[in-house]
């Protein structure tokens, strides 16, 4: 008989990682997953509910430049003194500012909060509470520290607080946010009537009951003062993004934890930004109506002097009526002298103009040219242009510190105040040639004029005075009136296309869907991983798939686990699944042994393991039980001389065996015992020698293999661990067939390379593995009782078979049942 009569190849064998063993496992361990779920998902929940809720509202703005429709009607003011061409990065500059974000914060109030208990943390209620602050902003305010307010009743409230040992109290004053240590007690507690003024050292100010706000009595709410810092800082994350690449259109973006506070800082963003906006576009009309209202202010207290002289002359010299010849001539003299009066003043702007731009560096407040009759089209657009620049380089001082824009810009300025003071010497050149002119032909009508009579003189210089005064007057009235029109008319270039509302937005975090997931995946994702790494790392034989996929030789058979106290598992219950699972084995051993070509009626079963605690000895004895109950004679001989052990399971003595007789102290005869079972003889090992190794392949042992063969028809040798001693080695010349004892959930996977290191050195033949203390339903993940009653120690001269006793829950178990 041959290796390859029964050698199987497997090409699984070697295989990294068992599949199959990992889903078995995760069947059996599904309650880990399960729990591990209800964990994930009770974190998820607690996450939920105990994170801030945050939200984020948007609104959508428009920024165009709108021209002033009353700049195509032909009026003297025909300049657009509107701001910067870049529109949209000014306003996005301007909505991120601090300046900006302090006026937002005064008008809404948020550094004053509303609040109630919530769940785990004081939750802002912003308009929602049934009252409403109004606080004293010269006086200091408790900051940081809530104020409780307990509602006693329609009129009254309880106004207290309790300060925590490891707190400072410290006011704030608005006024000039001035904060300050307050000198308080620790605590405070007292009732005041709803409108009553406060006057203590942490409120200044009085709490006013909404109308209809319906509110229970004792109902508890708290007041918060913060810096207008903290507040300006808490809405820093304003998110300002275009709407659509390359538009004007501008969506705002705010997250926070109360929607109404959101909306209403959002909206009042725009509203400040639009007023702020449409101001800076009224700026230069602002500059040019002041300009006029200081030339009205002169003319008129000129008109009521010449007035009065008038009025006084006629009386004193009863002259009323003057002849139709000084009419004309005074004519013309107030005509001349209106245009010279009109020249004077172009040239006394051009005078304030050239001052200003040699003096200044700011010329965001220059006055309208028009203002004064100036139509020169280049000092018209030089103006408009350096009043622009000089209001985009205020913008962009916010936000922008590169200093090579302003280098820039500046350079621009620099290039326009020159070209104006070009302007301003040309103008000036042409306006005294006019004004020469015109005093030319005063001159020539002064001498006509002086040919009339003196009274009458007299009389018309005063009135034409006069009549220039109230020209001059009603001049500037028109254009006063033209640049208050064209004010009027101006509009904001910013729009609100979609307002911020508070429309119930769902909570941006937490993302309770996304949390639930989270919880999904690792609740899988982490029973599933020590899964994995328990089958990776796994080192256990489970079963007989594993057998035949790491190891290359056939399975003789299974044995179930045996609840028997003694080893006479076969002898004990005739009847037992662990009797017909060895008699199974007894009958493949059989159809081998018909194989066998050599006509030897006597077969020999070495049994060997890898390491101790294998169940080899058991599956000795009960395999040599059942073949002695077929009617074979069959002997049980103990080879294991290191460490004997079947003279226990038959109560016999082990002062004489195997030992004795290969140093030729006794007879076979002599050493062999009767087992007390029909066809069942005993050789025990004897005493431990010094030398087992060097017996075992004496001549005396070849002697006493033949002389067993005269006289059974069955030979079991129990021998010692093949993966812990080589004595078994030296027997298996003398073997028929070995059966390998693989225990499940015992034996280690890389002791089946034993068998293959052994079968390729052709020191082991004819090899059979035999699946021991087998439970289908023990598979990947049971403990188990090895029930035979043996223990190897350190293994010394011996080894030790551990075995596990019947649990407490077993046992109970157990007498449930049988009750």
């Amino acid at each position: 008989m041959t290796d390859q009569d029964i050698e199987i190849q497997n090409d699984n064998s070697g295989s990294f990682f068992d599949v199959k063993g990992f889903f078995l496992r995760l069947l059996r361990y599904w309650y880990l997953v399960f729990f591990s779920l209800i964990i994930a998902f009770g974190y998820a929940y607690y996450v939920n509910l105990k994170t801030e809720r945050l939200y984020k509202l948007d609104t959508l703005i428009s920024i165009k430049e709108e021209q002033n429709p009353l700049f195509t009607t032909g009026m003297s003011l025909t300049f657009n003194w509107g701001g910067a061409s870049d529109k949209v990065e000014t306003v996005r500059t301007t909505l991120k500012s601090r300046k900006h974000n302090e006026k937002v914060i005064s008008i809404i109030q948020s550094y004053i909060h509303y609040m109630e208990q919530g769940r785990f943390r004081l939750e802002d209620i912003h308009k929602k509470a049934p009252f409403l602050a109004e606080i004293d902003e010269s006086e200091s305010q408790l900051l940081q520290i809530p104020i409780k307010i307990t509602i006693k009743g329609d009129k009254d409230y309880e106004l207290s607080y309790v300060l925590e040992e490891d707190q400072n109290p410290k006011g704030i004053r608005y006024a000039d946010e001035d904060v300050n240590e307050l000198k308080i007690p620790r605590s405070f507690k007292r009732v005041y009537e709803f409108g009553e003024i406060v006057r203590e050292p942490f409120f200044h100010g009085k709490i006013l009951r909404k109308i209809d706000a319906g509110v229970s009595e004792e109902s508890v709410y708290f007041l918060k003062f913060t810096s207008i810092t903290e507040e300006v800082n808490k809405f820093k994350n304003l998110d300002v993004e275009l709407e659509v690449k390359g538009a004007s259109m501008l969506r705002l973006k705010l997250i926070g934890a109360n929607r109404d506070i959101l909306a209403d800082f959002l909206n009042t963003t725009v509203q400040v930004l639009s007023k702020d906006q449409l101001d800076q576009k009224n700026l230069f009309a602002a500059n040019t109506l002041a300009f006029i209202q200081q030339q009205l202010e002169g003319v008129s207290d000129s008109l009521k002097v010449h007035e009065k002289l008038l009025r006084d002359f006629r009386r004193k010299n009863q002259v009323f009526d003057l002849e139709s010849k000084g009419d004309e001539i005074n004519a013309q003299m107030q005509e001349l002298e209106a245009e010279e009066r009109l020249i004077a003043s172009k040239k006394s702007y051009l005078k304030l103009l050239k001052d200003y731009l040699v003096s200044k560096t700011d010329y965001s407040d220059l006055p309208a040219p028009g203002s004064t009759g100036i139509e020169d089209p280049n000092i018209l657009l030089n103006v408009s242009q350096i009043v622009q620049l000089s209001i985009e380089r205020a913008a962009k001082s916010v936000k922008v510190k590169d200093p090579v824009f302003y280098l820039q810009i500046d350079n621009q300025i620099e290039a326009l105040k020159n070209v104006l003071l070009e302007n301003i010497i040309s103008a000036n050149a042409k306006l005294d040639i006019d004004l020469a002119s015109v005093s030319s032909r005063i001159n020539r009508l002064q001498f006509e004029f002086n040919k009339l009579p003196l009274e009458e003189q007299q009389l018309y210089a005063i009135k034409r005075r006069y009549d220039l005064n109230q020209a001059s007057y009603n001049m500037l009235l028109e254009k006063q009136n033209e640049a208050l029109l064209v004010k009027a008319a101006n509009v904001s270039d910013v729009k609100v296309i979609d307002a911020a509302k508070n429309l119930s937005q769902g909570a941006l975090t937490p993302n309770s869907s996304k949390n639930y997931l989270v919880a999904l995946v690792a609740g899988m994702l982490f029973p599933l991983l020590i899964i994995f790494v328990v089958t990776l790392l796994d080192s256990k034989i489970h079963g007989p798939q594993e057998v035949e996929r790491l190891a290359s030789v056939p399975m003789l058979g299974m044995v179930g686990h045996s609840n028997s106290r003694t080893n006479l598992a076969v002898f004990e219950k005739n009847k037992s699944a662990v009797s017909e699972s060895f008699r199974a084995i007894r009958s493949s051993l059989q159809f081998f042994f018909k194989r066998n070509q050599d006509g030897n009626n006597v077969h020999t079963v070495m049994v060997t393991s890898s390491i101790s605690g294998e169940g080899k000895t058991f599956f000795s004895i009960n395999l040599a039980s059942v073949f002695s109950l077929s009617g074979k004679k069959t002997v049980l001989v103990g080879f294991d001389l290191r460490k004997p052990k079947i003279f226990g399971d038959f109560d016999l003595k082990n002062d004489q065996g195997v030992v004795n007789y290969l140093i030729g102290q006794k007879e076979l005869s002599e050493v062999v015992e009767y087992s007390g079972y029909e066809n069942l003889d005993i050789i025990t090992s004897g005493p431990i020698p010094p030398n087992p190794s060097e017996l075992l392949i004496g001549d005396r042992m070849d002697e006493m293999i033949a002389e067993l063969k005269e006289k059974y028809d069955v030979i079991i040798m129990d021998t010692a661990p093949l993966g812990l001693v080589a004595d078994a080695l030296e027997l298996t010349k003398y073997a028929d067939i070995t059966a390998f004892i693989v225990r499940q959930n015992y034996t280690k996977k890389e002791m089946l390379d034993l068998i293959q290191q052994r079968k390729q050195k052709g020191e082991l033949r004819n090899v059979g593995v035999v699946l021991n203390d087998y439970s289908n339903k023990s598979r990947y993940g049971y403990g188990y009782g090895y029930g035979y009653g043996y223990g190897y120690g350190n293994y010394g001269n011996g080894y030790h078979d551990e075995y596990k006793k019947s649990g407490f829950f077993t046992k109970l178990k157990k007498r449930f049942k049988k009750s």
